[in-house]
């Protein structure tokens, strides 16, 4: 499911799921007409601003457990461990008896996935262990392309249990029966009991207390409530499967079910740890983004909202080690919506093969301290939807479209009809993710359908959803959540493993734990190349390896999520590993560029940007780059960054939906690719102009920031 579409309501945020409808103030059916994006079931989902940008932001502490200011003057079973970039492991020393743990529940709690007493889905959720089966849609998936968390699950017998995560999103149904003892204490067992407990909040206007954000009638179907099953679906239950951390403490935040009037610049900041019910979260699942064609206006209240709390998350909470956000990357790849100027500005993106939507679009993407996410398919590669660019940190399972072509269309063959599947996407009948849905047989994705009418059997995708399989009878499940609007909840569940394994880890450590475990997939992918005017041009690249030994690609982030490896590290992790945190200041100072870029010359000549000195030294974890450029077609730049130890990174492609929509306006632009390198050097940035619609290109200013470990002498 997902929605990644501007909307004019209040908040202008929409969706991360394949096929779930941002309403805006409208009616499921109203938005459906305006908003879906993928014919007829396939919907989308998911400038400036951040730290200030005359000062350096300085974390002082081993561990970054300090507060941030300004300073005065700048600013069990393991997986191919081949797979896994390793650095240097000779300061890594077993934790000593952690301190301040939180409470442990005096039982171990193990979850068979493959126990169907226990668990009757378990063995259809593949995204936790692929067995190359179909969930119910046409096609299988390949065998070992998961997340590596079974063993975790079955035999260190890790459940997520001590950590908060909040569900960011439309909501989450609180007593639905597989969420129920993660989301309200259980008082029989008392597993919770002396855990300081985040609260639910609900920001709508309706009838529900305002501590219940349970979806209402009108709202069909509730994408809140399937997210939060893929990450703490309680196991063991003897009814549905099992979620990525299945005793995980749940919290929903229901901030992009919008309503006129309703939403306010404060409502986000408290969906995001700015308030008591909010701030006990430890892990913050964001499955939303804008489908935008423009630069966002840094001042929406949105943008600003989000960036204001990410700062303050990461400085002040966990204890001051930080909470993790995590972001869906968007669904953008090849469809932003219906509407005409949305067709238009993908165009060129479907002609030569690359994303429509640039990972960097969504300015949250681009900060620090935010894990953004893409999606990979039960074949472990990148989903058909899934939005690329440099920003991506991490990938996970997301899932295709769960359509049972065959039961359709024996449906329709009943009447003598052929349903005609050039409509759907080729990858229509490829898994999506079995999770938790709106209870009962009237809403949701699952719900009771008049087999006659033909349209409903389309809309209902399969057997599983209709109800006519023996383990969703209670039409409680849905096997058809995509997007990376599944992905982020799949890393948010894989976090909290991770917090569960080691309670200390900073915001910092995670992301790190992350990066250096990740499995590369799809190995030998090599890029996009197309053939301009003055000849061939890389529009997008393959798997880079940079000069610190990561290996990076902007369709997959460092790679898949791979939980019994990343637990492994987590255990053994020393503290402190990282050093101090700074945020160098923006530099030049001023923007001294002004210069025309060629028309379709691939190889026009590099600019250097910065020349780093050792007194800004930084071994980095971000680089942000902020552009300006006018442009009567803005879509026909592409962008990119060489690092003095020679790593390129593309972190803005062309053929990108911005189409001949406006110039960039101190746009920032964030690349991971770099991580682990120092900053020191030569910085270089090649401006290419396809010259495909015949544009004038004008660079008019360039800044660059580094973010990481202070290293400077």
């Amino acid at each position: 499911m997902g929605l990644y579409k501007n909307c004019t309501a209040l908040l202008s945020v929409s969706i991360v799921s394949v096929s779930f409808l941002s309403s805006c103030g409208k009616s499921t059916k109203q938005a459906e007409e305006t908003a879906l994006l993928n014919p007829p079931s396939f919907g989308q989902i998911g400038n400036n601003g951040g730290f200030n940008k005359g000062d350096e932001i300085v974390r002082n502490g081993t561990g970054d457990n300090q507060m941030i200011s300004p300073a005065p003057i700048y600013e069990e079973d393991f997986n191919d461990s081949s797979d896994s970039k390793n650095t240097d492991n000779s300061n890594r020393n077993e934790n000593e008896e952690d301190k301040n743990k939180v409470t442990k529940s005096s039982e171990k709690f193990c979850t068979d996935l493959d126990n169907t007493k226990k668990n009757p889905l378990g063995k259809y959720q593949w995204h936790l262990k692929n067995t190359g089966q179909t969930a119910f849609a046409s096609s299988a998936g390949n065998v070992g392309e998961d997340i590596n968390v079974a063993s975790v699950l079955k035999k260190q017998c890790l459940s997520g249990f001590g950590v908060n995560v909040a569900v960011v999103d439309t909501g989450l149904e609180i007593d639905h029966p597989s969420l129920i003892d993660n989301v309200k204490n259980n008082k029989d067992a008392n597993e919770r009991e002396g855990q300081d407990l985040p609260t639910s909040k609900n920001f709508r206007d309706n009838k529900l207390s305002k501590n219940n954000p349970s979806p209402i009638a009108s709202d069909d179907e509730d994408h809140g409530t399937m997210v939060a099953g893929i990450i703490g679906m309680r196991s063991n239950k003897g009814f549905g499967g099992s979620g990525v951390a299945p005793r995980a403490f749940l919290s929903g935040y229901n901030i992009i079910q919008q309503e006129d009037g309703v939403q306010t610049f404060q409502n986000f900041l408290d969906s995001l740890g700015g308030s008591s019910d909010s701030n006990k979260n430890h892990v913050f699942s964001m499955s939303y983004g804008d489908n935008n064609i423009t630069q966002i206006d840094p001042e929406e209240f949105v943008t600003k909202g989000s960036l204001t709390a990410y700062s303050y998350g990461a400085k002040h909470l966990r204890g001051e080690k930080g909470a993790i956000y995590v972001k869906a990357a968007g669904n953008g790849f090849y469809k932003l919506g219906n509407e005409k100027d949305y067709i238009a500005a993908c165009a060129t993106a479907l002609e030569i093969n690359v994303s429509c939507q640039n990972s960097s679009m969504n300015t949250d993407n681009t900060m620090p301290e935010v894990i953004t996410v893409g999606a990979l398919n039960a074949k472990g590669t990148k989903t058909s939807y899934s939005t690329t660019g440099s920003s991506l940190w991490i990938s996970a399972p997301g899932g295709e479209f769960g359509f049972d072509k065959e039961w359709i269309s024996e449906q329709f063959e009943r009447y003598g009809k052929l349903y005609d599947w050039s409509a759907k996407r080729a990858t229509a009948g490829e898994p999506a993710i079995v999770t938790t849905d709106v209870s009962g047989s009237r809403y949701g994705m699952s719900k009771k359908v008049n087999m006659d009418n033909l349209n409903e059997v389309i809309d209902i995708r399969n057997k599983f959803n209709a109800g006519l399989i023996e383990e969703n009878e209670s039409y409680n499940y849905t096997n058809s959540m995509n997007g990376t609007s599944s992905a982020t909840p799949v890393t948010s569940g894989s976090i909290a493993l991770i917090l569960e394994a080691n309670p200390e880890l900073t915001w910092r450590d995670v992301k790190y734990i992350l990066a250096a475990t990740a499995t590369k997939v799809d190995p030998t992918f090599e890029g996009v190349k197309v053939n301009l005017s003055g000849g061939e041009y890389l529009a997008e690249q393959g798997w880079v390896n940079n000069a610190a030994g990561f290996h990076f690609s902007n369709y997959y982030g460092f790679g898949r999520v791979n939980v019994a490896e990343a637990v492994k590290l987590a255990k053994k992790y020393k503290l402190g590993s990282l050093g101090n945190y700074v945020e160098r200041a923006w530099f030049p100072k001023a923007n001294a560029y002004l210069m025309n870029i060629p028309k379709g010359e691939p190889n026009s000549s590099y600019l250097t940007l910065q020349d780093v000195k050792e007194s800004q030294a930084v071994k980095i974890e971000s680089v942000r780059l902020e552009v300006s450029i006018d442009s009567s077609y803005i879509g026909d730049v592409g962008i990119e960054l060489i690092s003095p130890s020679g790593t390129k990174s593309i972190i803005w492609n062309i053929g990108n939906a911005f189409a001949n929509n406006g110039n960039l306006k101190a746009m920032p632009i964030q690349s991971n690719a770099f991580y682990g390198e120092s900053n020191v050097g030569k910085w270089k940035v090649r401006i290419v102009n396809s010259g495909m619609h015949n544009a004038n290109v004008t660079l008019k200013g360039l800044r660059i920031q580094f973010a990481g470990q202070d290293t400077s002498k």
